[in-house]
């Protein structure tokens, strides 16, 4: 199948440019003041490099009908608004682009020249990066994978090429928050981690994808239960001017998006995807023991009730199943050592968004997610060993309140409440580890674990958050949250946050922020053992202070220190070297689900610096530099200080672009990342002491990638086709070392090496 693939690409490329033509396509959108959501009528809107301009209509939308195929910045002004420019917008021949503005009103009823390109949300002083669709499509070995995509961003490290868990800025990769269009999402991957939130794919189709908005540290009150990030997804809308169809082929997957508008006075819109994995195709041709395949599907409607009142409706889905092909010995060992992993999601929601007054609105939110973990471990007899499936369901409804004050002062409001449900059908044998206790000399054991329970419980949460602007140089937030989780013992917590953004002189900003945050044990961490109900919640401190300055226009650079203090985290009773933060990041085993008596006993800290600088898409170019240097380190039961399973010590990032003529784009990628900690492994033997618990770092990972993308326009459609060519100098960096009981040998997990994958987008 690749090779055809590969021929339909290369004939693809010589022809096109014979066929290629100059043609047409729209842009459309809406403006909005940022604080109050109120349409912006009147804003003129220009195409910079055309100088054709726009006005929004009463209801804040606007439409260029005309536009020639190409990439454009646009520029959104209005009295008493600050100018806001919106590079990256990518106009296809029969195809409309959505864009969404949102102004910042200013202090004075004039327009104010000054371009305004790296906004963040007012509640945000730090740590805030953000992405757009066009930069994670074309983003190089990316896989037009939002998670991948993030991975490039600072602070955030990553344990193999396989997989897109955020591992942010020390943490661990169960410590983020999703967002999506303003409904919390426990897990965005296909055959998601129980208890973490990564996985090795997204579930979100990247045709939905408006903008991406990436907190690292000291977020505001209104998004809790997390420790470390939030990752913040707002989706666009569905054609409002005409039906289109996007038939696309990508590195992992086939679909189609289909859209349009409702009704013939085009009130609302509609947009739906449906996506299946090839991998299982692949990995059977390529005679693989492990074969993965995957299902999604996607569906979004908004409908303008009335002037004050729109209706969203969200639904996502997937269906993931692994197979097993064990028609030799070798394959049979290989499968015993990992764990049959079927999966079955599904997350609807409904908002109602109402602009209460001029000054005011309000969002209430209803969502429904569900997951079905079904893990299976067999030994090479195909006897169970090992059995989880768990059923993890929550309710939630939401309410938040916002108001504009005055032109200086900006106050919010929210409260949910949860409904919670897991069933837990868990059979786990007795297991003898390869850790040798230091006071015995003899292997740990952890106990057989058989448990069916089905759970209801409620979480609640409430917040008020102020920002206030003071004299034109000078912005600080306040916030305040209150969180609720009924099943523990400790069910009440409060979370203070400040944080604070002051111009220094004309480009360069201070920035400071200071936080508690909580997160609550995993489910499957609190049904494992009866006396684990006297779990606490998660505490971490953040600490952060940095330097922001605006080069120029389109260039802007930082600087940012942080400190994160860990408490209360879970520890293991029966191994007393082991901490939960060590967990996830990587394919369950049966021993990484914390299914055994634990403590929230344990303590550690992450710090570190983060250099970025970031070029937008201006005169045909852009790129982005980042370096990160941190160390993580924690304590566990015995009160030993030891290193993070996540501690890179160091991450580089580089990646950037060029837009050639006639619709080429070539871009590229480099990165490093320190080795991560080890506990040796005794190859006589295959045990791990104690004392040398994560003394050792496999080797340091680097890799190139280069993309390479064509797009031509016919009259109607568009075409658009790419080669991504992720590790292009073929190093295999390891990414893990494990016993094998089968070979009585140690395994090394490597890198595959060069991954070249192709896209073709057919868009009309």
């Amino acid at each position: 199948m690749i090779k055809y693939l590969l021929i339909f690409i290369i004939t693809v490329f010589s022809v096109g440019i014979s066929f290629s033509q100059t043609k047409t396509g729209g842009i459309s959108g809406k403006v909005v003041e940022k604080a109050t959501q109120q349409p912006v009528p009147g804003a003129v809107v220009e195409i910079i490099s055309q100088k054709i301009k726009t006005g929004t209509d009463d209801n804040g939308y606007f439409y260029f009908e005309s536009v020639p195929q190409g990439t454009y910045s646009l520029r959104f002004t209005s009295v008493g608004y600050q100018f806001l420019v919106k590079d990256n917008i990518v106009v296809n021949s029969g195809v409309i682009a959505d864009v969404k503005a949102e102004l910042v009103i200013v202090e004075t009823d004039e327009i104010v020249v000054e371009d305004e390109r790296f906004s963040k949300p007012s509640d945000i002083s730090s740590s805030f990066k953000s992405l757009t669709y066009e930069e994670i499509r074309s983003a190089p070995g990316g896989f037009e994978d939002v998670g991948r995509v993030v991975q490039s961003l600072p602070g955030v490290s990553f344990v193999n090429d396989g997989r897109n868990d955020l591992i942010v800025r020390g943490g661990s990769p169960s410590e983020n928050l999703f967002v999506v269009d303003n409904a919390e999402i426990p897990n965005i991957n296909h055959f998601g981690s129980q208890g973490a939130t990564g996985g090795p794919i997204s579930i979100i189709d990247l045709s939905f994808i408006r903008d991406v908005n990436f907190i690292t540290g000291g977020f505001s009150a209104r998004y809790g239960d997390k420790l470390s990030s939030v990752l913040e997804i707002k989706q666009r809308e569905g054609s409002r001017i005409k039906f289109m169809t996007d038939i696309n082929l990508s590195a992992t997957g086939f679909g189609a998006v289909l859209e349009g508008p409702i009704g013939s006075q085009k009130k609302g819109s509609w947009l739906i995807s449906a996506r299946r994995s090839y991998l299982d195709f692949i990995f059977n041709a390529a005679g693989f023991g492990f074969v993965p395949e995957y299902y999604s599907f996607q569906a979004k409607g908004v409908y303008d009730l009335n002037r004050n009142n729109f209706l969203t409706i969200n639904i996502i889905g997937n269906l993931d199943n692994v197979k097993f092909n064990n028609d030799d010995i070798k394959k049979k060992q290989d499968n015993a050592l990992i764990l049959d992993n079927d999966q079955k999601g599904y997350v609807t929601g409904i908002e109602l968004k109402s602009l209460l007054s001029s000054k005011s609105y309000s969002l209430i939110n209803l969502t429904r997610n569900y997951t079905n973990y079904n893990y299976t471990g067999r030994d090479t007899a195909q006897t169970v060993f090992f059995r989880n499936n768990s059923k993890e369901g929550t309710t939630s409804l939401k309410a938040e309140y916002f108001l504009q004050v005055s032109k200086t002062s900006e106050f919010s409001a929210g409260a949910e409440g949860k409904i919670v449900n897991f069933r837990n059908d868990i059979l786990k044998d007795t297991d003898t580890l390869n850790y040798l206790n230091p006071q015995t000399n003899t292997p740990y054991v952890l106990p057989a674990v058989n448990l069916n329970n089905d759970t209801y419980t409620y979480k609640g949460a409430a917040f008020v958050q102020w920002t206030q602007y003071i004299a034109t140089r000078l912005k600080v937030n306040a916030g305040l949250r209150y969180d609720y989780f009924e099943y523990t013992d400790k069910k009440n917590y409060i979370s203070p946050r400040i944080s604070s953004s002051l111009n220094l002189f004309h480009d360069l900003y201070l920035n400071m922020s200071y936080g508690i945050f909580y997160q609550s044990p995993s489910y499957v961490w609190l049904v494992s053992n009866g006396s684990n109900r006297s779990l606490e919640d998660i505490r971490a401190d953040h600490y952060i202070a940095g330097l922001e300055y605006n080069i120029k226009s389109d260039m802007k650079a930082s600087v940012e220190f942080y400190y994160k203090k860990y408490d209360k985290y879970p520890v293991s009773a029966v191994r007393p070297y082991f901490i939960l933060s060590n967990n996830g990041g990587d394919y369950e085993t049966e021993n990484n689900f914390g299914l055994e008596p634990l403590l929230s006993a344990g303590t550690g800290y992450s710090k570190g610096v983060e250099f970025f600088v970031q070029k937008a898409l201006s005169d045909n170019y852009y790129f982005n530099l980042n370096l990160s240097l941190f160390t993580a380190k924690y304590k566990s039961l015995d009160g030993v200080e030891r290193n993070s399973d996540f501690d890179n010590r160091i991450l580089f990032t580089a990646y950037g672009g060029y837009l050639f003529g006639d619709g080429w784009q070539v871009s590229s990628k480099i990165r490093f990342a320190g080795g991560r900690p080890y506990t040796p492994i005794d190859p006589s033997n295959g045990y791990q002491y104690v004392p040398e618990y994560n003394t050792s770092n496999y080797p340091n990972y680097y890799s190139v990638d280069v993309r390479v993308d064509k797009k031509w326009s016919f009259r109607k459609w568009t075409l658009v086709t790419y080669i991504d060519i992720q590790n292009l100098t073929n190093r295999k960096s390891v990414s893990k070392y494990t016993w094998n009981k089968y070979r009585m040998a140690v395994d090394e997990s490597d890198g595959i090496g060069v991954i070249p994958s192709i896209g073709v987008n057919a868009m009309f």
